[in-house]
């Protein structure tokens, strides 16, 4: 079993890091952090100051295993992002959200709505407080 958050440098990223972090200590398993890359088609190796950020945003969480985990977005977050869980076998997947409107949902689209739509697992979404 493992936990699966998707990361990302923004409040909501670290909410869900925290979460997910207390989630997987809560059932006694490894955490994977899912770092999605924009604009490329291959990612060879963890980029080493994500590593460095994770791991200082993490350093409080006692009991805690986590690895990091990349892989390109290929045009499709949400794609990417369920892929890559279902890759490291996740049992749950943690994701950051923000307030949109009903109007900006519709327009824009929604990474984690379609999240919550195709994925085959459970979902917490955490809200910055």
């Amino acid at each position: 079993m493992t936990v699966a958050v998707a990361y990302s440098d923004s409040p909501r990223g670290e909410a869900a890091l925290r979460a997910a972090a207390e989630e997987a200590v809560l059932r006694g398993t490894e955490l994977a952090v899912l770092n999605i890359i924009a604009g490329v088609d291959e990612v060879e190796t963890n980029d080493p100051a994500v590593e460095a950020d994770v791991a200082a945003k993490l350093a409080g969480v006692d009991g805690l295993t986590w690895t990091l985990y990349t892989a390109p977005e290929e045009f499709d977050t949400a794609e990417a992002l369920l892929d890559l869980a279902e890759e490291v076998g996740a049992t749950l997947l943690a994701i950051g959200s923000r307030h949109r409107t009903r109007v900006g949902k519709l327009l824009l689209g929604s990474t984690v709505q379609r999240v919550l739509l195709e994925s085959t697992i459970p979902v917490l979404v955490v809200k910055t407080s």
